[in-house]
């Protein structure tokens, strides 16, 4: 690899904390920034999470390899398009979090440049005092036809996003739970550094709902179409009532929708056990979700309610709320998803 983009732009000036959802606590320390100095020697703009590779030199000329891992290309995408911000060969000062594992691998949040200038990673905060006067570079408007979005959404058929930096929009999923012995003893068993999560396309339901990425409801025939960017889902849902499930369970289960008013309201079972959320919580194939999307007036808000019902790890039902937010900016690109190791 030569040169590459830097897609870094925030999103009508909304700062991100980007790496969320994806669980980092147990690779990354999280109350400790380090940083690091060295020449790039590579650079893969990828999902889930990009990575830049450094020739990190110590004062004796011994050559150190550090890989920084960056947020995801969806993430970043959606934010704009800046070119030529990062080259191979550039000497860089990268701020972040440093790996629990005491091995030359970091979260990176901020870089500084051999311009002077610093970008960040999502969120929207200088860090470096070298830089020019905090100002963070490599932002600039989506090159997305907005117009042509506003005119063709209608209801909730639109792109939904996300405001990542408010806890009522993002994460969904914080814990808390009420857990029975059998749903505290699965928690406890959880390993966050050997788990199926850190692979593409294992989020089922309703854990692929905590996306922060973009989504969108299309028409199929008489069903519904959810887009998922990330990991390219497809959620059909179905809006015959005589649309009958299949015997077998699977990753995202068979869903049935009906309105009320301009609600959506879906009704989702048959979903194979796995994880319930990306901390370790587990749910049975007996799981039962009830969702509601709930558009305002306007039709820039998108409230969502998820109702869970799982008697074998949950003591009692319980609802998860979260809104998402059209932007006529926003649209759904393909995933391309490459594994984390």
């Amino acid at each position: 690899m030569t040169r590459h983009a830097l897609i870094l732009i925030s999103l009508l000036g909304f700062a991100f904390p980007v790496f969320s959802h994806h669980s980092t606590v147990g690779i990354f320390e999280q109350d400790r920034t380090i940083e690091v100095r060295g020449t790039i020697t590579e650079i893969s703009w990828r999902n889930p999470h990009g990575r830049i590779f450094l020739d990190v030199r110590d004062e004796s000329g011994n050559v150190e390899k550090w890989e920084v891992e960056t947020a995801s290309i969806s993430i970043l995408r959606n934010r704009g398009v800046s070119s030529d911000v990062l080259a191979v060969g550039d000497v860089v000062t990268v701020a972040g979090r440093p790996s629990r594992r005491s091995r030359p691998f970091m979260l990176g949040n901020n870089i500084l440049l051999p311009s002077g200038d610093e970008f960040d990673f999502g969120s929207g905060i200088a860090y470096f005092e070298a830089g020019k006067s905090g100002q963070l570079i490599g932002r600039a408007a989506p090159d997305i036809d907005t117009q042509r979005a506003i005119d063709e959404a209608d209801g909730i058929f639109r792109v939904w996003s996300t405001i990542m930096s408010d806890p009522a929009a993002f994460p969904m999923y914080k814990g808390d739970y009420p857990l029975n012995v059998a749903g505290q003893q699965a928690l406890a068993a959880w390993d966050p550094n050997n788990n199926e999560l850190f692979e593409c396309g294992n989020k089922g339901m309703p854990l692929i709902m905590i996306s922060p990425i973009p989504v969108d409801f299309v028409h199929q025939g008489e069903d519904i179409l959810l887009r998922m960017e990330e990991y390219d889902v497809r959620r059909l849902i179905h809006m015959s009532a005589d649309a009958v499930a299949p015997a077998e369970h699977t990753q995202f289960g068979f869903s049935r929708g009906h309105w009320e008013g301009s609600t959506l309201v879906v009704e989702t079972d048959h979903v194979a056990a796995g994880y319930f959320d990306h901390m370790g919580a587990r749910q049975s194939d007996q799981i039962a979700l009830v969702e509601r999307f709930i558009p305002n007036s306007e039709y820039d808000r998108l409230d969502y309610e998820l109702t869970v019902t799982d008697a074998e790890y949950f003591s009692e039902p319980f609802t998860l709320t979260r809104y998402f937010v059209w932007y006529p900016e926003m649209s759904v690109h393909d995933y391309e998803c490459l594994e984390r190791y």
